[in-house]
């Protein structure tokens, strides 16, 4: 359906941009949820926003399931949450807590860079965000 739109457009250049934003925010089809909704994270997350403000892109993008699926983020649990908790008393060796793969990427592939000065610290910091 891609290559389908990209050929059949009557805008290339627009498309092109899709094309580039889709690179830039990329998600990996190798997990199955990630799969399905690939498509859908094209269409909702990028293209409404290709020629809007980064900042909007940006959101969708990192709020869409596509995402937060592709990095993990749906198991990413509050280090003093309920659920957290209750894991901790259960088996204190596997303590849920914050992934900062959500948080790394922003900052290092999707807005700052990877040597922009930032601090594992500041990771952490805005994962718990």
């Amino acid at each position: 359906m891609r290559a389908r739109a990209a050929l059949e457009t009557s805008t290339p250049f627009i498309e092109r941009l899709v094309h580039f934003w889709s690179n830039h925010f990329a998600i990996s089809a190798e997990k199955p949820q990630v799969t399905l909704i690939a498509g859908a994270f094209e269409r909702e997350a990028i293209r409404p926003h290709v020629l809007g403000r980064f900042e909007d892109m940006l959101l969708d993008a990192e709020r869409h399931p596509a995402m937060l699926f592709y990095i993990d983020q749906v198991r990413s649990i509050g280090p003093n949450s309920k659920f957290a908790n209750r894991a901790a008393k259960r088996n204190a060796k596997r303590k849920p807590g914050i992934n900062e793969n959500l948080a790394r990427e922003i900052m290092e592939l999707h807005t700052l860079g990877a040597r922009s000065g930032y601090s594992q610290a500041d990771v952490t910091e805005f994962a718990l965000r």
